[in-house]
């Protein structure tokens, strides 16, 4: 079962909001936000919810370490570059 299924039989969802993203948290307990906020499982399910976030990753961190751009702004513009 993919991680956004298990959220969602517990009343919850997640979503993209930009290049974040945000839980509703429905039914979830305590046990399971723990087990969400897991670097793996949080991978996991923006995956899931984005297929697309390896991409912008890349490009964010080309546009930043190699374009000498603020994280903030490579993350903007990489996101723009994406999700056209």
């Amino acid at each position: 079962m993919s991680v956004l299924a298990r959220i969602r039989a517990h009343g919850g969802d997640a979503v993209r909001d930009g290049f974040r993203l945000k839980l509703k948290r429905g039914r979830l307990s305590p046990d399971a936000i723990a087990w969400l906020q897991q670097p793996e499982i949080r991978d996991r399910l923006h995956r899931e919810v984005w297929p697309e976030v390896d991409d912008w990753h890349e490009r964010a961190a080309i546009r930043e370490f190699d374009g000498g751009q603020e994280q903030s702004v490579a993350d903007q513009m990489a996101y723009e570059e994406v999700a056209k």
